[in-house]
């Protein structure tokens, strides 16, 4: 027969579970997002701040392979592993996904971003102030925006910016990295 001290540890363990579907789905997405940012980014980090002696393309390469791996192992028995707004809505569109957990998904999935994305400013700010005489630059020898978003080279002009960014003819190789995550994660999930 079961102690009071097991029964009370049950009870508690049974009041903290999440019983809604939708919740635990969204957690998830929050987790595998945040994962992701923090071992991708955080490998860009060090390799950026290091100055790349302690990692180079090939350490970001695998460290945010790795990112995507681990996040969808988290992720993928519980909410399918999106962990990107473009594979929910492209789930919802195909109907595998219902589109009321959409908000959900992209809620949990950009709030996983800036939390993973200020968990690596936290971890590297020390790193960071260093780097750069305690200044933040975007660009330059000593940038370091671009540990956390993309920016156009400075040879792009604003027209050619426009274009990448337009839907044709750039936005076909997009779609095209998009299927192909798609159908990756349709391989996995082994439905027709």
């Amino acid at each position: 027969m079961p102690s009071e001290k097991d029964r009370a540890k049950k009870n508690l363990v049974q009041r903290l579970a999440l019983k809604s579907r939708l919740a635990k789905e969204t957690l998830s997405e929050f987790l595998g997002t945040f994962i992701m940012i923090v071992l991708g980014c955080g490998s860009i980090a060090q390799a950026v701040l290091s100055r790349e002696k302690a990692g180079g393309i090939i350490t970001i390469n695998i460290g945010f392979a790795t990112a995507v791996v681990m996040a969808l192992y988290v992720t993928f028995g519980v909410s399918g592993g999106h962990i990107n707004p473009a594979v929910s809505f492209a789930m919802c569109t195909f109907g595998r996904m219902e589109w009321f957990k959409f908000p959900f998904y992209v809620g949990a999935q950009l709030l996983g971003a800036f939390v993973g994305a200020a968990t690596v400013f936290g971890i590297y700010y020390d790193g960071l102030m260093a780097f750069a005489d305690g200044k933040l630059l975007i660009t330059g020898e000593n940038g370091t925006a671009f540990i956390f978003a993309t920016y156009p080279k400075p040879f792009v002009s604003v027209p050619g910016a426009f274009v990448d960014q337009s839907p044709w003819p750039r936005r076909i190789t997009h779609i095209k990295g998009s299927s192909r995550i798609l159908s990756a994660i349709r391989g996995v999930e082994h439905r027709p």
